[in-house]
């Protein structure tokens, strides 16, 4: 920003002329030399060459008042980004995510939001589950998508719909037979049209299911612990990853059963070769949620919150589900 003893060298430099200028600038005559006497002291070297009527500009006047106006264009330019970024005419958003679902419901956001702010770029970062609040409180992401539940006095937790958990199997799998009063259809799934005495509440009738196994750390990790333990892990086939289509591929291809959730499975194609499992517990149901910083005092706070309505827009008061088949038609 420029001083006071700038600006006025600068009226008298467009006045060519000090009384004219201690006009413009609502200060006495004397007043205003005195500070062209000041700047001229503080830079070493006359502004103005005083001999001359109306004043002219000295070889350092010349290369002061140049400066001067260089300023001036920075501090143009500073506001008008200033307004944009207010405005949401310019500026960037970084998104968080570890889920299979944020795969299709952050470009359904993003597809929407674009069209509202076109000049605002979204950078989306994945990351493991465990990962994403530091990612946060570094401020290295502005929001995160994710199952899991963070509990911050520093966060605020936005809720877009809820998941419930669901077992896979391929409809040959030797277990089938003895569930089938359980057994699921893909559209049921889907469609959650199903029966309360469908859920499975009796978890030892899946007893002899074997897992595939996935990366620790994830939320569905987590939770196929609390209901399964560590024991029924298929041998044969290991994934170190929680990519849920290589994990669901490898269920198909019958190496053992998944644990999953219903949004999961809507972001796949129909199938008759599957089998379907739904768990009556209320742990086998979860928050997809958008998390992020409650301090106001950040930059990209109201791109955060605009994003953030776009995704309520979207997805609250809406059945999840059928939004995410989009993918598949």
């Amino acid at each position: 920003m420029l001083d006071t003893f700038s600006k006025y060298v600068y009226e008298v430099y467009r006045c060519k002329s000090v009384s004219l200028a201690a006009k413009k600038l609502f200060i006495s005559q004397p007043a205003l030399s005195a500070s062209i006497k000041k700047a001229e002291s503080e830079l070493g070297a006359p502004i103005f060459n005083r001999s001359t009527l109306p004043f002219s500009l000295t070889p350092e006047g010349k290369i002061y008042i140049k400066a001067i106006e260089s300023i001036m264009q920075i501090e143009k330019s500073a506001k008008e980004d200033i307004l944009d970024i207010s405005e949401l005419k310019s500026g960037s958003l970084t998104v968080g995510t570890a889920t299979n679902v944020s795969f299709y419901v952050i470009p359904m956001i993003c597809e929407t939001f674009r069209k509202k702010y076109p000049r605002i770029d979204v950078n989306i970062v994945f990351s493991s589950t465990e990962k994403l609040p530091s990612l946060l409180e570094k401020k290295t992401v502005d929001l995160i998508f994710t199952s899991s539940e963070i509990s911050s006095e520093d966060t605020l937790t936005e809720p877009l719909f809820v998941e419930k958990c669901i077992v896979a199997v391929r409809s040959d799998h030797p277990e089938a037979a003895h569930l089938s009063d359980y057994a699921l259809s893909y559209r049921q799934v889907i469609d959650r049209s199903y029966p309360k005495e469908k859920e499975i509440s009796d978890l030892s009738l899946l007893d002899n299911l074997e897992f595939i196994y996935s990366a620790p750390g994830s939320n569905l990790y987590k939770k196929r612990k609390l209901f399964f333990g560590d024991s029924e892990v298929s041998p044969h086939v290991t994934s170190s990853t929680s990519m849920f289509q290589l994990n669901y591929n490898l269920m198909r291809a019958g190496f053992g059963a998944l644990f999953t959730t219903d949004c999961d499975i809507a972001t796949t194609e129909s199938t008759d070769s599957c089998l379907f499992f739904a768990i009556d517990s209320p742990s086998a149901t979860q928050n997809f949620s958008i998390i992020h910083s409650a301090k106001k005092d950040s930059s990209s706070f109201r791109t955060v919150n605009e994003f953030i309505a776009t995704a309520k827009e979207l997805f609250c008061g809406t059945d999840p589900l059928s939004v995410l088949t989009r993918f598949n038609k």
